[in-house]
C-alpha cells in the first residue's frame, strides 16, 4: 500500500512547507519597507526644515557679502576681459544709489550678460537672493566707473564697498596688473587673473 505524501492540494509536504517559507519572506520583506504615508511625512519634515534653513543659511550677513564681493570680483573680470578681447573701453558704472552695478561700452551702452540674454546689470534690490546688499562707496574717479582700456587694464586702482546688515567687503582694483582682491571674506579668496 501506497503512502500518501500530500496534503489536499497535491503538493508534496515538502513543498508546503516552502511555501509557507515563502510567505514569511513576504510578510518580512512587506514589513521592512516604507509606507507611502511615511514617505510623505519625512518628505514634509526635509522640506520644512529646508524652508527654514536655507533663508537662515543666506541670510547671515558673512554669506550674503560674501557671495556678493566674489560676484563683482567675477563681473569686474569677465568686463576687463572683453576689454582685451574686443580691443576697446569697457566700463562699469555704479550708480549713486548703491542699488548695483552696470557693464557698458565708452558710449554708454550696456553689454549683454554672459549669463544669459539681456543687459549685463546688477540690481541687489531686485535680487532675491543679494537683496539689502548696497554699493556703499566707489573709489574711482569723479563718476563712479571703472574703465579697462582695450589692453584690459584698469584706468586707476579702485575700491568698491559693499555692505549689508552693517558688515562689509571692499573689492580692490590694482592699477597695472588689473588683479582683483577682496578685503574683510570669511574665507580666503585668490585671483588668477582669468
Amino acid at each position: 500500500m501506497a503512502r500518501e505524501t500530500g496534503t489536499h492540494t497535491g503538493k508534496p509536504e515538502g513543498d508546503l512547507l516552502g511555501d509557507r517559507q515563502a510567505q514569511g519572506r513576504s510578510r518580512t520583506a512587506k514589513q521592512a519597507g516604507f509606507t507611502i504615508v511615511e514617505l510623505l511625512i519625512v518628505l514634509a519634515l526635509l522640506s520644512l526644515a529646508a524652508s527654514v534653513g536655507i533663508p537662515a543659511y543666506f541670510g547671515r550677513p558673512s554669506v550674503t557679502l560674501d557671495n556678493a564681493a566674489k560676484l563683482l570680483a567675477k563681473d569686474l573680470r569677465e568686463v576687463q576681459n572683453r576689454a582685451a578681447l574686443y580691443e576697446e573701453i569697457l566700463m562699469i558704472r555704479f550708480p549713486e544709489d548703491g542699488s548695483g552695478y552696470v557693464a557698458t561700452d565708452a558710449a554708454g551702452d550696456s553689454l549683454i550678460s554672459p549669463y544669459g540674454a539681456g543687459e549685463f546689470r546688477r540690481n541687489y534690490p531686485g535680487d532675491a537672493v543679494f537683496r539689502g546688499v548696497r554699493v556703499k562707496s566707489v573709489s574711482a574717479g569723479g563718476d563712479r566707473a571703472i574703465s579697462f582700456s582695450p589692453e584690459g587694464r584698469p584706468s586707476e586702482p579702485a575700491e568698491i564697498v559693499l555692505e549689508f546688515r552693517g558688515e562689509e567687503r571692499a573689492v580692490l582694483i590694482r592699477e597695472r596688473s588689473g588683479l582683483l582682491s577682496i578685503d574683510g571674506l570669511d574665507e580666503p579668496w585668490i585671483d588668477l587673473g582669468d
